[in-house]
């Protein structure tokens, strides 16, 4: 368990805390490329770590990321005409660029040099992948972009959505990194995996945050492998769960080749989070299930607020259950959304009860809470941050290996994954 302090340090993301400090050195997803479809077309309203911006994209297509207040009278720039590569305000015209320069001030004389010296808060913008990626941090200090696997794949081997999920951030990472969890909650979906449903989970930290196996015993006592699961927490909020591969899920039996699955819990504020996934294929175009991944939400297209919620119980149906269904809510992620959300908007952790199964929720922890004192004390780089992660080759696995055999061996990079 956490003391109240420690969960406060672990939860709360806003501006001044030591979590917002620290999750504002990483490059963070905010929109798929799809909700901003065409340039001059209706700039957004954007949430991210308990602030308010607008995104847009410009006459030319560029992406901008502002700060949303107006800096004349402090108008929402939501409202704004998006015109000839700008955000002009619907108050008294001025008008805003991508990068942050007013470049017109119609209620100034023609003679000023006012909007010469004002720069109003712009951020640095990527777009990859399909997906809108923003840097709150110094600008003196701003990483390279993490040129991860799948945003470097063809459009049609990959999938991006975005789902609002909530409750606080952490809850959705815990819930991604616990191993032991699917062998319950999603029993009726996944298949094919061994009768142990207690694995022995250990440990290891890693320049950008950890990486956990989960070791099943052989079904039988003749076997000579054991089955193992490897899965990377990245920070501040990534994980890396094993690939899904053909007849792993009971939804979708048409499942070729090898669908890498990176997930991400941005921040909102501290009772709510945008839930990313993003899949990959390997081998070749992306299957039905993760291309029409958010419709497990009831979402149309690719980005939404689920119909199943905490409000309705996330529909669970009782007769399912009573016929054999194990948690009577259906789909996957729906399923860890119940859970994470049925825990309420932020966990108190001080009341839990830790078990021998729990050792990535405490690892996670321990991580992020030393990340964010040692930040807060200018005492060392965060995970990830420190020049040496090869964020574009990092990768997890499961597969059988010999029962002698080290799990630590496994490779975490992605030209070294070798199929089942």
């Amino acid at each position: 368990m956490l003391n109240r302090e420690d969960n406060q340090l672990l939860t709360r993301t806003g501006p001044e805390t030591p979590m917002g400090k620290l999750m504002r050195r990483y490059w963070l997803p905010v929109l798929l490329s799809e909700e901003l479809p065409e340039p001059d077309g209706e700039p957004l309203q954007v949430r991210l770590l308990g602030e308010t911006f607008v995104a847009f994209r410009d006459t030319n297509g560029r992406v901008g990321v502002l700060d949303e207040n107006c800096p004349h009278r402090g108008a929402s720039l939501a409202y704004a005409r998006n015109e000839e590569c700008g955000l002009r305000c619907i108050y008294h015209g001025w008008k805003v660029d991508a990068a942050g320069r007013v470049v017109d001030m119609p209620t100034e004389p023609p003679t000023s040099t006012f909007r010469d010296r004002l720069r109003h808060p712009a951020y640095p913008v990527v777009e990859a992948g399909d997906v809108i990626w923003t840097y709150l941090g110094p600008s003196e200090i701003q990483p390279d972009f993490p040129n991860w696997e799948w945003t470097r794949a063809p459009k049609e081997q990959r999938g991006a959505t975005r789902i609002l999920q909530e409750c606080n951030y952490a809850q959705g990472v815990e819930g991604t990194i616990d191993s032991a969890h699917s062998d319950y909650l999603h029993s009726s979906d996944i298949r094919g995996r061994p009768r142990d449903h207690a694995p022995r989970l250990e440990a290891v930290d890693t320049p950008y945050g950890f990486k956990y196996a989960a070791i099943r015993t052989p079904d039988s006592d003749a076997d000579a492998f054991k089955y193992v699961r490897l899965t990377l927490f990245v920070a501040p909020f990534f994980a890396f769960i094993p690939p899904f591969r053909q007849g792993r899920l009971a939804s979708d039996d048409d499942n070729p080749g090898e669908v890498v699955v990176q997930q991400a819990f941005v921040p909102i504020d501290d009772e709510h989070n945008a839930f990313f996934t993003f899949a990959y294929n390997r081998r070749g175009p992306l299957p039905r299930y993760w291309r029409q991944h958010a419709s497990e939400f009831g979402v149309q297209g690719h980005a939404g607020r689920p119909v199943r919620n905490r409000a309705n119980k996330h529909l669970q149906d009782r007769a399912a259950m009573r016929a054999g269904n194990w948690s009577g809510v259906v789909g996957i992620n729906p399923q860890d959304f119940a859970v994470a959300e049925g825990m309420g908007p932020i966990l108190d952790r001080s009341r839990e009860h830790l078990g021998a199964t729990d050792v990535a929720i405490i690892r996670y922890r321990r991580r992020m809470l030393d990340a964010a004192r040692a930040l807060d004390a200018a005492q060392e780089p965060p995970p990830g941050l420190g020049g040496d992660v090869a964020y574009a080759r990092l990768a997890s696995d499961e597969r059988l290996i010999p029962l002698d055999a080290a799990w630590e061996d496994m490779s975490t990079f992605a030209e070294d994954v070798t199929l089942v």
